[in-house]
């Protein structure tokens, strides 16, 4: 949730990404992102042809850092598709899927809600065939993953709609303050 597009997070944290590729995560895994250079790359590489770009980090540059990859690009569209949930018509920009490894990253040039699957698959991605995928949306509809996920994780990774507070870096507010502050006990008036 703490990169939460829904939430008014930027969309391109690619923290979860970068711990399963450091643990030497075996898996098959389905991760969104934001990053319109990336997806610029992938369009410039074409689709079934390699690519070499940096993934992340392409807008909330304070807690992310950009993350080389080396992949293939799968699929390229204008980014228009249907809500599962509402039936909005959604504009994630120019999108790209992009195969590094056993990781399948789908690339937005802007960011969309992501409380539903029709990201996944309107680009061709059936989150269920995956062994792991990154939902970035603390409200997500149960039946949307949680229904048939052998593990659910909530993950506490950075990013600007963390609901750890404390790790958000609030410096303008009196202080003490609850809940920035341990000890302080919330008095209501």
């Amino acid at each position: 949730m703490a990169d939460a597009t829904s939430s008014g997070a930027a969309g391109d944290s690619n923290a979860i990404f970068r711990a399963l590729i450091e643990v030497g995560y075996e898996g098959t895994a389905l991760i969104p992102i934001v990053d319109p250079h990336a997806v610029a790359a992938a369009f410039a590489a074409g689709v079934g042809n390699p690519i070499r770009s940096t993934v992340g980090g392409a807008l909330d540059q304070g807690r992310f850092t950009p993350l080389p990859i080396e992949g293939r690009v799968r699929m390229l569209s204008d980014g228009w598709f249907h809500s599962e949930t509402t039936h909005e018509l959604w504009q994630a920009g120019k999108t790209a899927v992009i195969q590094s490894g056993a990781f399948t990253l789908i690339v937005t040039s802007r960011a969309v809600s992501l409380y539903d699957r029709a990201l996944f698959l309107a680009h061709g991605c059936d989150p269920r065939h995956f062994g792991a995928v990154v939902v970035k949306s603390p409200h997500c509809e149960p039946q949307m993953f949680k229904a048939w996920a052998a593990r659910y994780v909530d993950v506490d990774a950075p990013g600007s709609t963390s609901a750890n507070l404390r790790s958000l870096g609030h410096t303008k507010c009196a202080r003490p303050i609850f809940p920035l502050d341990p000890g302080v006990k919330f008095i209501q008036r």
